[in-house]
């Protein structure tokens, strides 16, 4: 178990944001988060326990706490109530079924969605678990490794900030695209915001389907970007991570952002990034909150489920799809995706991630790094 202070909690939040890929939450979401604890609670001490999934107790859970929504809907927004009203709900639920939470843990990888957990384990005490249900951020429930590695999905429960409370029990609990499709309606129906909680999950389901050490290798990947900032911006700051450290990242380009497109669709945020290259080649990103589908020169060079990354070299930050702008000075990165995702091989993860790719008009297949 290691203790996590308020700067480990500040570069999760960046580093969570770089491996997010475009989604789960701008670092501004999840540093604001972290603020506004500190304003409600100036008595205590901003820590929390981290524990790695091999310390979990055998017959304990672990409840995935989330935002659910379109990532501009969220800016400026408390998401605190949401949070923790969607955490209790799932709580009486965990009482009723006989199942002990113990742990909290990130649905996904991202600014915010990393974060929410952790102001649960903050507000009640818990530790997190050095986890995630993505190893990345994704577009939908039934793109999370907890569905595709065959966790399920039911029960889940959804509350807005006035505790207005939905419970879901999908009456085959491993239907995450039914869920996916109430879970939607709902948020919307929330005005595009809701907290999420469910997959009340063990230690060798963690261990097993989900990443593993996720918060951690963020963690190093925030003190990173804070030493990049102040010595190293002349170069690609995937190639820096990557040539200080283990992770497989590549820098793809710098250049200037040239053109952006953003609509909000049925709680997602879809749209495309243009990049004018330094090397003068031309880079696209279509997205559905996460980028989904890298081109040079109208050329397929890679697809989710690997991780396509843009950091703001101006202001030092890595960047989601809320955050871009056009004119920002960015480089673009690859980063890839963890190992847990082709246990299915290839061929299923492409059908997983398929319809997603067609509704921002890709027909084509995965591309890996």
């Amino acid at each position: 178990m290691t203790t996590l202070l308020e700067q480990d909690l500040v570069n999760v939040i960046y580093g969570a944001t770089i491996f997010g890929g475009g989604g789960g939450g701008s670092v501004s979401a999840g540093i604001d988060l972290l603020k506004l604890y500190k304003k409600s609670h100036p008595e205590k001490i901003v820590q929390l326990d981290l524990v790695e999934p091999s310390q979990m107790s055998d017959n304990a859970y672990a409840a995935v706490t989330a935002g659910m929504g379109a990532p501009k809907a969220l800016l400026g927004k408390d998401f605190t109530p949401y949070a923790v009203n969607s955490y209790e709900a799932l709580a009486d639920m965990a009482e009723k079924l006989g199942k002990d939470i113990r742990y909290t843990c990130p649905v996904e990888m991202g600014g915010f969605n990393t974060f929410v957990p952790m102001l649960i384990s903050l507000l009640k005490e818990i530790p997190i678990v050095d986890a995630d249900g993505a190893a990345r951020a994704v577009p939908a429930l039934d793109t999370l490794l907890l569905h595709v590695n065959g966790l399920n999905t039911s029960p889940l429960a959804m509350a807005d900030q006035k505790n207005n409370r939905v419970t879901i029990e999908l009456a085959d609990p491993r239907d995450a695209s039914e869920a996916e499709i109430i879970g939607r309606n709902i948020c919307v129906a929330f005005d595009m915001i809701s907290g999420l909680s469910g997959w009340m999950v063990t230690k060798p389901q963690i261990q097993t389907a989900i990443g593993n050490n996720t918060i951690s290798r963020a963690m190093f990947v925030g003190e990173l970007l804070d030493t990049y900032k102040r010595t190293n911006l002349y170069e690609n700051v995937y190639e820096y991570i990557r040539k200080n450290s283990t992770i497989e990242s590549r820098g793809v380009c710098m250049g200037i952002i040239s053109k952006v497109k953003i609509e909000t669709i049925h709680g997602f945020d879809v749209g495309t990034v243009i990049v004018a290259g330094d090397d003068g080649h031309e880079y696209k990103v279509i997205f559905q909150n996460e980028n989904l589908v890298l081109f040079k020169d109208d050329k397929v060079i890679m697809t989710a489920p690997d991780i396509i990354s843009f950091y703001d070299k101006s202001n030092y930050l890595p960047l989601t799809n809320a955050d871009v702008a056009e004119g920002q000075r960015v480089d673009v990165g690859v980063l890839k995706v963890d190992q847990r995702w082709w246990l299915r091989g290839e061929r299923a993860i492409n059908e997983v991630w398929k319809p997603y790719f067609e509704k921002v008009g890709y027909s084509g297949d995965i591309v890996r790094y």
